[in-house]
């Protein structure tokens, strides 16, 4: 059974400006390949298609299957996946920046891989001149032992549901409270009451997302002028 990782792009036109990289959830522990039909997969489509809607064909939607399904302890299977496809993201689209949605096991590879340097480099830390700019990171996985992200100047949009089983929302609130105490540019978003599917309704996980990104990675569109009043 084939264990690679795939990427694959959507909304690729002459009007990009920006590309966000899609990194779906797991489990703790498995080497079992991912498959495109996983649920875990499947959930982050919808992300795909309400960014595409909201950044008017001047957003690529860039979608990354892992390998294989689990974190796997030391291994930290994901993180490898996701800095190749912040690689290839960099290759073809070197001048553009790039935003980070991760769910469950995606959010704590979104807040792992946001200051990855890539081929390239140049884009650790602070330095915002290309690579990621922002990350949304929805009810991340922040288990014990978890290393506090290097936010630097990015912005970190942070949601989660408060009746969440599988992750825990204090945590999501505690990582928030200690990033904006040091000055990080930080959102907390709390949804009373929603689980960890981010369903049910799924529409405000979908428009929070996409709104934060269009406000962190495109430009204002300028306004036409009005006309003058008629004499």
């Amino acid at each position: 059974m084939d264990r690679a990782p795939r990427l694959s792009f959507t909304g690729h036109g002459a009007q990009t400006e920006a590309v966000v990289l899609l990194l779906h959830g797991g489990t703790p522990d498995s080497l079992a390949p991912v498959r495109p039909f996983d649920p875990s997969v499947l959930r982050m489509f919808p992300f795909g298609r309400s960014l595409a809607r909201a950044g008017g064909g001047r957003i690529v939607v860039a979608k990354l299957r892992y390998a294989v399904r689990g974190w796997n302890g030391d291994r930290e299977s994901p993180l490898a996946d996701a800095r190749w496809a912040l690689d290839r993201i960099a290759e073809r689209f070197g001048h553009l920046p790039v935003g980070l949605v991760g769910h469950s096991m995606g959010g704590r590879v979104a807040l792992r891989v946001a200051d990855y340097g890539g081929v390239s480099g140049g884009i650790h830390g602070g330095d915002l001149s290309r690579g990621v700019h922002s990350v949304a990171a929805l009810a991340p996985w922040l288990p014990d032992g978890e290393p506090i992200p290097l936010l630097g100047r990015r912005a970190l949009l942070l949601a989660h549901g408060t009746a969440d089983r599988i992750t825990d929302p204090a945590r999501t609130t505690e990582l928030a409270e200690k990033l904006s105490a040091d000055g990080g540019n930080v959102e907390l978003m709390t949804y009373p009451g929603a689980r960890h599917s981010m369903m049910f309704p799924a529409r405000p996980w979908h428009d929070l997302v996409s709104s934060f990104m269009v406000k962190t990675l495109l430009a204002p569109v300028p306004e036409s002028p009005k006309a003058p009043p008629p004499h």
